[in-house]
C-alpha cells in the first residue's frame, strides 16, 4: 500500500555492470505478472510464463528480481501509486484544520484500493505463505514499503502536534493494525466494499471502543 509518498527502491538486484536497465522492459514484465495473476493466480504463475508473456528471456527477469515472490510483490504493491496524505499545504490555517480521523480515513481508502485490485487479491494468499516459510524474504520485501510507513509516521506525528493523538501513540502498531483490518476485511467479507467502511474504521480507531468513563 502508498500505504502518498515517493516509491521506495525496487526489489531487484540492480543492473550490475554493462548497459543500464531499460524501464520499458521492467514495465512489460510487471504488466505481464499482473495479467497472469488475474488469469492464473499466484501458484500457477511462473517466471518462464512471465518471460514469455513479456517477450523477454528468463535471465532478463532474474537479473531484476531474484525470486518469484520479489517479482510479484513489486507488481502488486506499487508503492508509488498509494496516496493517503492530505494535500501539501504548509500554512498554519491549513494545519489547524487538519483532522486525524480524516487522515486515517484517507489511509484506509488507499489501502482498500491496493488490496482490492484483482491481481493483489490473487497474490496475497501465496505471498503470505511465502512470508511464513521464509522470514528473511518477509523482511526484504517489507523494506519496499518503508517509505509508506515513514509517511504514516509523519501523519501520526502531525496529529500529535495538533493535540489530536496521544503523544505515546505507536505509529507502527497503528499502521500494522489498519493494514490487517483492511486485508482481512477484503479477503474474508464484503464489508470492505460497502459504503462508509473506511470512515467507520477511522472513527473506531480514533474514538476507541471504550466508554471513556
Amino acid at each position: 500500500m502508498t500505504a502518498s509518498t515517493p516509491g521506495p527502491p525496487g526489489t531487484g538486484t540492480g543492473p550490475g555492470p554493462g548497459r543500464p536497465r531499460d524501464p520499458r522492459t521492467d514495465d512489460a514484465i510487471l504488466d505481464a505478472v499482473r495479467e497472469l495473476l488475474r488469469e492464473q493466480g499466484y501458484n500457477r504463475l511462473s517466471i518462464e510464463g512471465v518471460a514469455r508473456r513479456a517477450g523477454v528471456s528468463r535471465p532478463t527477469v532474474y537479473r531484476r528480481w531474484p525470486t518469484k515472490a520479489h517479482l510479484v510483490h513489486e507488481a502488486v504493491y506499487p508503492a508509488q501509486d498509494v496516496h493517503f496524505a492530505a494535500p501539501d499545504d504548509d500554512s498554519a490555517e491549513s494545519a489547524a484544520g487538519r483532522d486525524f480521523t480524516d487522515d486515517i480515513e484517507r489511509f484506509v481508502e488507499a489501502a482498500l484500493v491496493s488490496f482490492q485490485r484483482p491481481e493483489t487479491a490473487s497474490a496475497v494468499p501465496g505471498l503470505l505463505a511465502d512470508y511464513r516459510d521464509q522470514p528473511e524474504l518477509r523482511e526484504a520485501l517489507n523494506t519496499r514499503l518503508d517509505a509508506v510507513r515513514a509517511a504514516f509516521r509523519d501523519l501520526v506525528d502531525a496529529a500529535v502536534a495538533r493535540g489530536q493523538a496521544r503523544p505515546d501513540l505507536d505509529a507502527d502498531l497503528l499502521y500494522d493494525t489498519l493494514s490487517a483490518v483492511v486485508l482481512y476485511s477484503t479477503l474474508s467479507s464484503s464489508r470492505a466494499v460497502g459504503p462508509g467502511f473506511a470512515r467507520s474504521v477511522a472513527e473506531l480507531v480514533v474514538g476507541g471502543a471504550g466508554r471513556g468513563d
